[in-house]
């Protein structure tokens, strides 16, 4: 299954580093933090100098952008592709990957995470922790990757349709395939997989493998709720009274 998420050109080594088994995804952090460790140091390019860079810009590709206000944690490393931008009051937090032209918007918070793209937005007050994100990718605004248990340290499991499958991570978000567009307000559980090419309604919670048949259910409960052409203030107005 994690084989189909991200079949979108990248590089070799980004490539090698995604995971494709349960081992791969187990140990994915590790083989992140040892990804920095060997990566090549350049800037190619601009850091507003009122954006608070406290931690590490490994580099960066020709004509990115680092905009006044972004915020680089100082536990944060960095790898930003090639005409790729932070957008301002963005926090970074420990290793992160966006790939080229991409796009990480205000607000958004952004911690051990790998946005492959080409091609991918966040848009404003994003959460995105211990994930993956497709490229061609939309991620509205004020959305939020859970990445942990409520019950602090237990481990996270890929809820499947034939069971669970232990991870053997305590911390992981979401495995986002390529060319998937989730709208605004949406809530995403621990170990959650979503398949490429879907578009998801927005205020949703995704849980477990989102295929193209989940997809629909979620379609269908959202213009249940609100009617197809249906504005949502008229709905509200009809509930309240």
């Amino acid at each position: 299954m994690l084989q189909q998420l991200w079949d979108r050109s990248l590089t070799p080594s980004l490539r090698s580093l995604l995971p494709t088994d349960l081992q791969s995804l187990s140990d994915f952090y590790l083989r992140l933090q040892k990804h920095f460790d060997d990566a090549p140091r350049f800037i190619e390019g601009t850091i507003d100098p009122a954006a608070l860079v406290e931690g590490d810009v490994v580099s960066m590709g020709e004509g990115s952008v680092i905009e006044a206000g972004a915020i680089l944690h100082q536990s944060c490393r960095l790898i930003l592709g090639k005409r790729s931008t932070i957008r301002s009051g963005a926090v970074l937090r420990d290793e992160v990957i966006v790939g080229d032209d991409c796009m990480v918007g205000s607000h958004c918070e952004i911690m051990r995470s790998v946005i492959a793209g080409p091609d991918t937005a966040l848009g404003h007050h994003v959460v995105v922790g211990d994930s993956i994100i497709g490229g061609g990718a939309l991620m509205s605004g004020f959305i939020a990757v859970a990445n942990t248990h409520i019950r602090r340290g237990e481990e996270i499991a890929l809820r499947l349709r034939a069971g669970r499958l232990l991870t053997g991570r305590a911390y992981l978000g979401v495995m986002m395939g390529d060319r998937v567009r989730i709208g605004g307000t949406t809530t995403i559980c621990p170990g959650t997989v979503i398949l490429p090419g879907l578009d998801l309604p927005p205020g949703a919670v995704l849980l477990g493998v989102i295929d193209a048949r989940r997809c629909d259910e979620l379609m269908d409960d959202f213009f249940g709720r609100w009617g197809d052409g249906v504005s949502i203030e008229s709905k509200v107005r009809e509930i309240t009274g």
